[in-house]
């Protein structure tokens, strides 16, 4: 029996650490011009590959661009691996002017496995850090399942769901409607005592 594959697709969180300053300050250059960039500001200087993602992103948000707001910086994707005392990642980041971009260490929330590919990166900053969002595909085995399970969150019932295996729905939260008609029933009496004893 032969397996199907899928590719699937996910985002990893990682944090820029320890930038230079002479990093930082092509990173913020490069930064704020893909920002002037987007907001008008054709004559900016971007790197070529940079440029395009911007003119794409543009083409998205046609109508929707939001004036003081930052957008992330979308990038190729040149994350790599080279174990250092520091980290095991590092991102390549294209820079104007800059033969080769520049490199720069970051921490992922997960590691990055040999079966995973880089698809894109997208820098964000925040309170003057730096963050990265990486795109990775991964080529996965289809799962067929054998029963599918659809639940249905309520007001009169706390749960109802129904079973492919079984279409016949099921009621959850009986004990807790006795409940609360129980509190319900005590809140009224209490509030009637009260009404009559101020009378």
């Amino acid at each position: 029996m032969s397996e199907s594959l899928a590719k699937v697709k996910k985002t990893i969180k990682a944090k820029i650490l320890e930038l230079r300053k002479g990093k930082e300050e092509f990173l913020k250059r490069e930064y704020e011009n893909f920002q002037r960039y987007l907001h008008g500001n054709k004559s900016v200087l971007l790197y070529s590959a940079t440029r395009q993602q911007a003119k794409r992103l543009l083409r998205r948000l046609e109508g929707k661009l939001k004036p003081n707001k930052e957008y992330p910086m979308i990038l190729r994707r040149d994350v790599y691996r080279a174990d250092t005392k520091l980290t095991p990642y590092w991102l390549k980041i294209p820079v104007y002017g800059v033969k080769g971009g520049i490199n720069v260490p970051i921490k992922t929330h997960e590691p990055i496995t040999e079966d995973m590919v880089c698809r894109e990166a997208k820098i964000i900053r925040r309170s003057n850090e730096w963050f990265v969002y990486i795109t990775v595909e991964k080529e996965v085995e289809e799962r067929k399942p054998k029963s599918v399970l659809a639940i249905d969150m309520g007001i009169r019932w706390t749960a109802v769901t129904v079973n492919t295996n079984d279409l016949k729905p099921k009621f959850y939260g009986k004990e807790l409607r006795q409940v609360k008609g129980h509190y319900f029933y005590l809140r009224r009496s209490l509030a009637l005592k009260s009404k009559s004893q101020t009378r």
